[in-house]
């Protein structure tokens, strides 16, 4: 069918073809263009923006909530921590108490016996109570640190005192103890006091 043919159908529509005709009816009124829809074009509705503000929202409130809790149960729990610390502390205290009543025990026997023993007595008991408090002290892992004749060491030792030598060789080696030091492993409890000797060399031109 002509263009021509076709405009004088339109003025026409008696003088359509039948199939022409029974095409147009099955056409939904106005072109493709004015039927499509303003979300089928892609801009969406307003609806849509305040229901994607509000899922949004509801997420973020969910997220804070979640947080909160979060942090309540991490401060509950370094709460719970530290409370354990420090029961096992207290209980490995009262242990190690336990261990220094037989030291005690001792001693106060070695100080009843004062009336009816003599000087030598006495200091044979007190010699066994040392012995038997450093025993304690070397199940706790302390010990003493070495002195005489061992190198001084800023780390471990504090020297107070200076012993003039001439011998290069004893050149900052202990010569005595004043206080002795302990450790617990690789932790200086208390440094040893110490006399060093010092070798004052004399220059020569």
């Amino acid at each position: 069918m002509s263009r021509k043919e076709k405009d004088r159908a339109a003025e026409r529509p008696e003088d359509m073809p039948r199939e022409v005709q029974e095409a147009e009816t099955l056409l939904p009124e106005g072109t493709p263009e004015e039927t499509a829809t303003e979300d089928e074009c892609g801009a969406p509705e307003a609806a849509d923006f305040h229901a994607l503000i509000a899922d949004l929202e509801e997420r973020n409130r969910e997220l804070a909530s979640a947080l909160a809790a979060a942090r309540a149960d991490f401060f509950n729990y370094r709460k719970r921590i530290e409370r354990d610390r420090q029961r096992e502390r207290v209980m490995a205290g009262e242990e190690k108490a336990m261990e220094f009543l037989p030291v005690l025990d001792n001693l106060d026997r070695a100080l009843a016996a004062e009336g009816a023993a003599d000087g030598r007595s006495i200091l044979q008991g007190v010699t066994m109570v040392r012995r038997q408090f450093l025993s304690v002290l070397e199940s706790m892992g302390v010990e003493r640190i070495p002195t005489v004749g061992m190198p001084f060491s800023p780390e471990i030792h504090e020297a107070v005192a200076a012993e003039e030598t001439d011998d290069p060789e004893k050149n900052g080696i202990i010569t005595g103890e004043i206080q002795p030091g302990y450790r617990s492993g690789e932790r200086v409890l208390r440094p040893a006091k110490v006399k060093v000797a010092s070798c004052a060399q004399q220059v020569t031109e």
